[in-house]
């Protein structure tokens, strides 16, 4: 029935199904609606009439009947065709007309009946009357055969399964989309009960409801299922006069989404349940709370009902001193994904540490913050714990040291001093060995109180590097020269000035270049390169020597650890601590056999 507006009126359940043209006609968005919106696309006056032939159709006993209807707006008229299917079920269907409502010149084949609407004022429908002569008889079959040809149509292309049962439990109609949902080709299966197709023991609910609707005369659902085709089916029976009618509607994936997301949430309940770390869902405001896990009234020791009748409780618990801090950060979760750790003090009085984490995400075009509560505040006592045992570690390691590096020279001072008072003539001898002893520990000292030094102590000031590194090279040039040492460097924009103390640059690069120098054997070369770029300085100090290897590498700054015959390993400490004094970064490259490059980068505005 292709292009034909119609619909299918359910007066027994008030509800009317349309096809897309009918949809289209009466401009209405819905195909499935109420019989009284579905009513209201028609001007009151054929409201009132079309109640009228309804009420014939069904209480005279009349096959078919049609009617002259005009819409809403007054705008068109259409001739309408009512065909009662079964008890309360009507095929709708109309054609646009152009002619006028009232025409005077009507068909002698159509009677007029007088309407009177509760404002007292008559109306006139138009009702087919049966034609006499053989020529209108003709074209009247002709016009019926085409009308049950299109409501069948219509039937047959409805987008659920519908079957008519008689008395005698004999499907006597069935559409298409029923022998698709139950696999079952009702035009072999004719003149047979319902029982021989469906066996009763396998399909003893459906027989139970459908006496039921016989028996009682009551409409009934129910849900089922289909073995032949496996479907979940949802089932509504209608009774008549002659039986039942039967719609079902697959719904087998409808179930199988339903179930699905069911384990879902069963699954999500589990990890929401039984997980410390609470899970929450806020719109971008923070002025309301979707969702929050179980955990929070263990964490935070307020209620979910309260969080979320009244998100702003949580400000309640957190550190005075920390809230704004917090603000600030919930703000930034509305466009990043940003963290925050802060202190609360729950109800009980409990101080705990908390750290948030949030990030924003869209769903169907609406914007949510999402983000977890997390209870750090044992591994922030465990971070505290261990950074002490790495301190007491470290203390034992460096007092173990100083007592090794500073007992080797007193013994040796020790020594001489024995040998001086037994044999006084020999004591200038002995004098210059013991001078050095000494010169020995006091840089051991100095190294330590450089690495005691505090970061607060540092006087900033403007300073030309290409000075402090000439100074340096200077300095070292000798030292190198007696050790037959190519001392070479490479300048790059040091016009520049940088941000810094000029003592603690000075020392950086002596111990580089320094080391550099020790490394390397009779001949060997030591290349200083320095740079200045718009943003930091950048020293390099590379050596041709033997270099070290990966497991040596991996210990540079060690206390104590140094590849030198008479080195303690404190000046790569010092170093260290001074470039991040001046917050800089370190970096060291070797490789066995091929030297080492160490690269230092400090900003020009610390």
């Amino acid at each position: 029935m292709n292009g034909t507006p119609a619909c299918l009126l359910d007066l027994r359940m008030q509800r009317v199904t349309l096809n897309q043209e009918m949809q289209n006609t009466l401009h209405i968005d819905d195909d499935d609606l109420s019989f009284a919106a579905w009513i209201q696309a028609f001007n009151s006056t054929a409201q009132s009439g079309l109640q009228q032939v309804l009420h014939r159709l069904l209480t005279e006993g009349l096959r078919e009947t049609s009617v002259q209807l005009t819409d809403q707006n007054n705008s068109r008229k259409y001739h309408c065709k009512l065909v009662h299917l079964t008890n309360g079920q009507i095929a709708f269907s109309l054609k646009p007309l152009e002619e006028s409502f009232t025409n005077p010149n009507a068909s002698k084949s159509s009677s007029y009946a007088n309407i009177i609407d509760k404002t007292g004022q008559t109306h006139s429908y138009s009702f087919r009357r049966p034609i006499l002569d053989e020529g209108s008889a003709q074209l009247r079959a002709s016009q019926d055969s085409q009308l049950r040809q299109r409501m069948s149509d219509i039937i047959d292309k409805f987008p659920h399964g519908l079957a008519i049962i008689n008395q005698e439990w004999e499907i006597t109609y069935a559409n298409a989309m029923m022998e698709k949902v139950t696999g079952i080709d009702f035009e072999y299966a004719s003149n047979q009960r319902l029982w021989d197709i469906f066996p009763i023991d396998e399909y003893y609910n459906f027989f139970q409801n459908y006496l039921r609707a016989m028996e009682n005369k009551e409409t009934v659902e129910f849900e089922g299922f289909i073995k032949e085709t496996r479907c979940v089916v949802h089932v509504t029976v209608y009774p008549t006069d002659l039986g039942v009618t039967v719609f079902l509607q697959d719904v087998t994936q409808y179930k199988k989404h339903l179930q699905a997301l069911k384990d879902s949430e069963e699954r999500f309940a589990i990890l929401a349940n039984n997980i410390k770390d609470v899970f929450w869902i806020a719109d971008p405001q923070f002025e309301e709370f979707h969702y929050i896990s179980p955990s929070f009234q263990n964490m935070f020791g307020v209620s979910r009902r309260d969080a979320l009748s009244n998100p702003n409780s949580l400000d309640q618990v957190v550190h005075e001193e920390d809230l704004e801090k917090v603000k600030v950060s919930l703000s930034l979760m509305k466009t990043q994904r940003h963290q925050v750790e802060y202190r609360i003090k729950t109800v009980q009085g409990e101080q705990k540490w908390i750290r948030t984490r949030g990030f924003p995400v869209e769903n169907a075009g609406t914007l949510y913050v999402l983000g977890i509560h997390e209870d750090i505040t044992e591994c922030r006592e465990m971070n505290k714990l261990k950074e002490k045992s790495q301190q007491l570690s470290t203390i034992t390691q460096m007092s173990a040291g100083i007592a090794h590096e500073i007992k080797n020279p007193l013994t040796a001072i020790k020594g001489f001093l024995q040998i001086g008072a037994a044999n006084p003539e020999l004591r200038d001898n002995y004098q210059e060995i013991i001078l050095d002893e000494v010169n020995r520990i006091e840089a051991i000292v100095q190294d330590f109180m450089m690495l005691s030094k505090p970061k607060s102590s540092i006087q900033m000031e403007e300073v030309e590097a290409d000075e402090v590194l000439s100074y340096v090279l200077r300095l070292l040039e000798p030292e190198a020269q007696d050790k037959n040492v190519f001392l070479r460097s490479e300048k790059m924009h040091l016009e520049e000035t940088i941000l810094t103390e000029p003592k603690r640059l000075n020392q950086i690069l002596i111990n580089l270049v320094k080391n550099a120098i020790d490394a390397v054997d009779d001949g060997g070369e030591v290349m200083v390169h320095s740079e200045v770029l718009r943003n930091e300085l950048t020293l390099s100090v590379s050596d041709n020597g033997p270099g070290l290897t990966a497991q040596e590498l991996a210990k540079i700054g060690e206390p104590f650890f140094t590849t030198k015959e008479k080195g303690t390993g404190l000046g790569v400490m010092v170093t260290k601590k001074i470039v991040a004094d001046l917050n800089g970064t370190i970096s060291y490259k070797s490789k066995k056999g091929e030297g080492t490059t160490v690269t230092v980068k400090l900003p020009r505005q610390p």
